[in-house]
């Protein structure tokens, strides 16, 4: 009996050694959090997602020279896998144990974070007994994302030529899917500007944004045309329109105006937009728009092998005075009998849903890791 306990025993060390804990103290926070060890080759190491979740870091890999760049403080290191040396404002550390890979995850050597973070940053992180106690990490990342299903209530957008179907019917049905992954794969809040068949202003949509300090705005659409060939997806950003295709969508979703919120009388409440352009933070926007919509567009032509329509820009009503990264994305033409077919079914929405959510985790990487450093 005692000889299995003692077995027993040395069990639970072995498990203790393989899964150890740094005991972390967050600044501001009432509870410690634990960043988990394992043992790699007799030493400890912590997993980098791991460490990047406590730390608010933000990291890229460049396979091509098996470098990694970990951005923590406003501060880049550099490190080399299966090196224990970094760099850190050109000057060369050593860690004594190897960056190592296992499978698709990288791991950093524990005495990174125990020993060598506080003497990079010794104002932020200190060593109190067998607590590691750091400042709230700076964390600008995106965590609210408004989107926007198009029409609703008495605007039922487009209506499809051969089964009737209604736009904001469509528009709406997408958004609720691409809500759910937003939130369940990428963590983030995800509000809708209405989450049911209800009429909302194209200027209290951008209003609702602005009020919940959302960091991207995506407004979703059915496209429309007098021809019943035209097809594809199209997604559009800001700007004065481009092409006569550009106008002639701008003209029917901005019509939305006249139609349902006053008429001409209505339009003066939206801001002017050579004003809004001159403004230097809009200008930023624009700039980080464009790469979204970019990404989405892309991701979308992927995953429906629909027809490449391309990035656009055009003076939306809607888009205006959101002072955030925006698209409006077109996701096919219900005036085409086969696509308002594919709009309708639910299997076609899943991968819309999928597909603009793809275009809008690589942007949202891309724009995070720019927004902390």
């Amino acid at each position: 009996m005692n000889k299995k306990f003692f077995v027993f025993f040395a069990l639970l060390t072995c498990l203790g050694m393989l899964l150890g804990n740094i005991t972390i103290q967050i600044k501001g926070e009432v509870k410690p959090v634990n960043l988990q060890e394992t043992t790699l080759s007799s030493v400890s190491y912590v997993a980098l997602k791991d460490f990047s979740a406590i730390f608010k870091a933000i990291s890229k890999e460049d396979r091509s020279d098996n470098r990694l760049y970990l951005n923590l403080y406003d501060e880049q290191f550099i490190f080399l896998e299966n090196s224990p040396y970094y760099t850190l404002k050109a000057v060369s550390y050593n860690m004594h144990y190897p960056l190592l890979r296992k499978g698709e995850s990288l791991y950093l050597p524990s005495v990174f974070v125990t020993e060598q973070l506080k003497t990079h940053f010794p104002s932020l992180i200190q060593r109190k007994g067998s607590t590691l106690q750091i400042a709230k990490p700076i964390d600008n990342s995106v965590k609210t994302i408004v989107l926007d299903p198009g029409h609703g209530g008495k605007d039922p957008g487009a209506i499809g030529k051969k089964l009737k179907a209604n736009e904001k019917d469509i528009n709406l049905a997408v958004a609720l899917k691409l809500k759910n992954l937003l939130e369940k794969e990428l963590g983030v809040n995800v509000l809708l500007t209405r989450e049911d068949d209800r009429f909302v202003s194209l200027y209290d949509r951008t209003r609702f944004a602005n009020e919940k300090r959302a960091d991207l705005f995506i407004s979703l659409h059915s496209n429309s045309s007098k021809s019943t060939t035209s097809r594809g997806i199209e997604t559009y950003y800001l700007s004065t329109a481009q092409t006569s295709d550009a106008r002639a969508v701008e003209a029917m979703e901005n019509a939305v105006v006249e139609r349902f919120e006053g008429g001409s009388e209505a339009k003066k409440k939206y801001d002017d937009l050579s004003f809004i352009l001159s403004d230097l933070a809009q200008t930023e926007h624009l700039e980080n728009s464009n790469n979204m919509a970019f990404n989405v567009q892309q991701n979308l032509i992927s995953g429906t092998q629909s027809i490449d329509r391309g990035v656009k820009q055009a003076n939306f009503y809607v888009l205006r005075g959101a002072f955030m990264p925006s698209i409006l994305v077109e996701m096919g033409f219900i005036s085409h009998p086969e696509e308002e077919q594919l709009l309708v079914n639910e299997e076609y929405q899943d991968r819309l849903a999928r597909t603009i959510f793809e275009g809008i985790k690589r942007f949202k990487f891309h724009y995070d890791r720019i927004r902390n450093t």
